[in-house]
């Protein structure tokens, strides 16, 4: 089993990497990981070749939040899978940058080209945000997951997970994306502003405390920017 509090991979190191990708070989990826990463390379490279197929996609076309969505479900169970990744490590960045940059740079690369922040900055790191937009989201299964998900975009996840100043809130975070998705918000301006009301409210309440808990607090959210 993976031990992901081994992995030192700091910016200095990640930089110097990053840099060494205009040269990538997808080839010889996996000749510089151990074992049990070559088997996560496999599984990621695996999973994204089936989206491909299943929905018509290919390295030339500009990939979005479809393919975000169906890749971030992979992501989230593959790492799952008798891998022992927890939410320590899901918040620790030099895992994201070691994945990103050492481990399937080629699958990130494909979404972003030589975007050098999906890489390695903190909230913009693409695997990053794609773990955390399904944690956030979970909703018991993967399938029940992908319904409650699949009409967003990615100002969405730009939204839930890069937003910055608060921390993810897990429980409240899921109710407040079962209760989004019962919403027609084309525009994304009723979730931006139920983030900014939660956003300002949170240092000074306790939902979970309030009568009809996380519930009642996530109704009076919707209720009061409607």
């Amino acid at each position: 089993m993976l031990n992901w509090e081994q992995i030192n991979y700091d910016i200095t190191k990640s930089e110097i990497e990053y840099n060494s990708l205009n040269n990538m070989n997808p080839a010889t990826i996996a000749s510089n990981l151990n074992s049990e990463f070559k088997r996560i390379r496999e599984l990621l490279i695996q999973a994204r070749d089936d989206i491909f197929d299943e929905w018509h996609l290919d390295t030339a076309e500009n990939l979005g939040y479809d393919f975000d969505l169906l890749f971030a479900i992979r992501l989230y169970d593959i790492l799952g899978l008798n891998n022992n990744f927890s939410n320590r490590a899901a918040s620790n960045d030099e895992i994201w940058r070691f994945l990103s940059i050492r481990v399937i740079p080629d699958i990130v690369h494909s979404r972003w080209g030589m975007n050098e922040a999906r890489y390695m900055t903190s909230r913009r790191i693409w695997l990053k945000n794609l773990w955390w937009y399904i944690h956030l989201s979970w909703n018991g299964d993967t399938e029940r997951t992908y319904e409650i998900l699949k009409n967003n975009t990615t100002d969405t996840v730009l939204q839930l997970v890069e937003r910055p100043g608060v921390g993810y809130y897990v429980s409240l975070y899921r109710e407040i994306m079962l209760r989004y998705s019962c919403i027609n918000d084309p525009s994304r301006t009723l979730f931006r502003k139920v983030l900014k009301l939660n956003t300002a409210l949170l240092p000074v309440t306790y939902p979970e405390l309030i009568s009809g808990g996380i519930k009642e607090y996530v109704s009076y959210l919707f209720r009061k920017v409607q």
